[in-house]
């Protein structure tokens, strides 16, 4: 791979030992501080870089682990089916809800017979009561008015 045109020189300067250009000491510390730069500046990347890398290397083990749990709690419900443990277990609450419904409905029965009966009596009661009060009625019409 060519190195990028402005560190091209620094090749052809190698090369060309034997002549006469000798670099300056002013040259060599600009050289050395840039060299300091470009690898201060590659370790600042290579540092956000790793960051990075550790970030996505958690995440991706963090779903990795849900997702191993998730297929783990899906393995066990296919075996549940596969077993007929599920149908057991819906038959099991299936008879239950069945008795309580078969009580619910004695219960209701109950009630609309205890319904009628109360009505049944409020009736008697109302009819008790007019002739109870159809014979205070006539109990006063037919006795003599008795002054005090």
């Amino acid at each position: 791979m060519l190195a990028p045109l402005k560190d091209r020189n620094l090749i052809e300067r190698e090369s060309s030992t034997d002549s006469a250009e000798t670099p300056t000491l002013a040259d060599l510390q600009a050289e050395n501080m840039a060299l300091r730069l470009a690898l201060r500046q590659a370790r600042r990347s290579q540092r956000r870089s790793a960051t990075l890398t550790a970030r996505q290397i958690v995440t991706l083990n963090n779903e990795m682990s849900r997702l191993q749990q998730l297929n783990l709690s899906l393995q066990q419900q296919c075996e549940e089916y596969a077993s007929g443990q599920a149908i057991v277990s819906i038959g099991q609450r299936l008879m239950v809800l069945e008795e309580s419904n078969e009580q619910l409905l004695a219960a209701a029965q109950q009630v609309w017979y205890l319904d009628k009966s109360l009505c049944a009596a409020h009736h008697e009661c109302e009819r008790l009561a007019r002739e109870r009060d159809a014979a205070i009625c006539c109990l006063r019409t037919d006795l003599p008015h008795r002054p005090n």
